[in-house]
């Protein structure tokens, strides 16, 4: 009889871990000839499978039933590598404009990852073509990657976009995540930019020993003004240095914004951490890409990845300071528990990002294989739940049955944004990590999920 701990098989375990430490150790280097060289056959093989593909993009970009088409690679690898299209982040100004980002690259960890930047001035209907705000154009420039790119827009209307800025020769875990949190902004819509500064980034005791390496972050979610005082907050993912791998891999943090409304030089962000060190949220060896949503009695709820066969939750009541030790996701109190993959899982509020409407919707995979070597499974189709939130419930926001949302087979990983237009929800997705798309999402998601219970005074 095999030994099960946390829903693996010890057996299994091993796998995983011995899975896990082979591509960590193959990230160490950071040598930049062994870095190129790592990636030189993915990229060639990547541009020529695309070149292929491009005569039937747009036949292919409506697979998944987009409303709203941002961005189709051009696959020019000598002006611009785009084959690789992730966290994409749309947002709105205060002059009702809309701006994305997207982390870009022709593969992804390639030496030409770079963060850009989109707007759009008729409410999605068209887009600008992209503008490398940081990093590399292409795979032959010799300037560091930059990567996860996260936008703030001040009450003035200046426009902050941050970033994990590598610092070359520095390695934790992997290239792509460790880096310092640099910034920059513009006052005319993105026309232009300032020079990037760096913001103040606490270490943590999950950090490298050695110091001269920086924090291995990612924030995966866009601020909003949940915070106190309407200040923006965000969950943010940090790695856990690979000296300190028996205890876990990754955990969640917050990150509160103090004076962005104050429109300071990006130097002068000044930042608080919650929920760092031993206090940060871990459940198992993965605990990390939290998205936010408001609950109606004020509270904030957040949803995580893990690789326990689960996505899990926690709960706020100081507006972000403090969180509740993560649950496991279910449809109901003591219900049936939803199966997932480490692969993202989003959680936004259907009625607007910061509405406390009691109604959210999510996704999953819905599906999990115990006895698989590792939690990091293929991430297929993709299934809508949608939510309400119950009062006096353990867990505050109920779920209804998962509706297929796409159907593609693999690849479905989803790094997305939301915004409202015209008082419609839209989501903002990466296709693939590919095409940059956006979907309606209707009240006909909504048919199927549990009555919203709350009392007049929460509304």
């Amino acid at each position: 009889m095999r030994k099960i701990v946390n829903g693996f098989s010890v057996a299994a375990i091993g796998i995983v871990v011995c899975l896990i430490d082979v591509s960590i150790f193959a990230q160490q280097s950071a040598n930049v000839d062994d870095w190129r060289a790592e990636y030189s056959e993915r990229v060639k093989t990547t541009i020529e499978r695309r070149l292929k593909e491009k005569t039937n993009f747009l036949n292919d970009v409506q697979t998944t039933k987009p409303d709203f088409i941002v961005y189709v690679p051009q696959v020019n690898p000598e002006k611009l590598g785009d084959c690789y299209n992730d966290h994409f982040q749309v947002f709105e100004g205060l002059s009702g404009v809309l701006f994305a980002t997207t982390c870009q690259a022709t593969c992804e960890g390639a030496l030409d990852q770079h963060i850009t930047f989109f707007r759009s001035y008729d409410r999605g209907k068209t887009w600008s073509e992209p503008k490398v705000l940081a990093g590399p154009k292409t795979f032959h420039s010799n300037s560091p990657i930059a990567s996860w790119g996260f936008a703030m827009v001040s009450k003035s209307g200046r426009i902050y976009v941050l970033y994990n800025q590598y610092q070359e020769g520095k390695v934790s875990t992997n290239r792509q995540h460790t880096g310092l949190m640099a910034g920059i902004y513009s006052d005319d819509l993105g026309d232009t930019w300032s020079s990037p500064q760096l913001i103040p980034l606490p270490r943590s005791s999950y950090d490298s020993p050695d110091e001269t390496i920086p924090p291995e972050w990612v924030v995966w979610q866009h601020p909003l003004r949940l915070g106190e005082h309407g200040k923006y907050l965000v969950g943010v993912t940090r790695y856990v240095a690979p000296q300190y791998h028996d205890k876990c891999r990754t955990v969640t943090e917050f990150i509160r914004f103090e004076n962005i409304d104050d429109d300071p030089e990006p130097k002068d962000i000044i930042t608080k951490w919650f929920m760092t060190d031993d206090k940060a949220l871990s459940k198992g060896l993965y605990c990390e890409e939290p998205s936010i949503v408001k609950l109606p009695d004020g509270r904030l709820f957040a949803l995580m990845r893990t690789g326990i066969g689960y996505p899990c939750w926690s709960v706020s009541e100081d507006l972000g300071e403090t969180w509740s030790l993560p649950e496991i996701l279910r449809d109901r109190d003591d219900g049936r528990p939803y199966l997932h993959p480490v692969s993202p899982c989003p959680i936004y509020d259907w009625k607007g990002e910061t509405s406390g409407s009691g109604y959210y919707f999510a996704f999953i995979h819905n599906r999990f294989d115990f006895e698989a070597g590792s939690p990091w499974q293929n991430r297929g189709p993709l299934y809508l739940i949608a939510g309400a939130y119950q009062e006096g419930a353990r867990q505050p926001i109920w779920f209804g049955e998962p509706q297929l949302f796409i159907n593609r087979p693999s690849s479905n990983s989803f790094y997305t944004s939301m915004t409202m237009i015209d008082g419609n929800p839209v989501l903002w997705y990466p296709d693939q990590k590919f095409y940059l798309l956006g979907r309606f999402i209707d009240e006909s998601w909504f048919k199927n999920s549990p009555e919203l219970s709350v009392t007049k005074d929460d509304k």
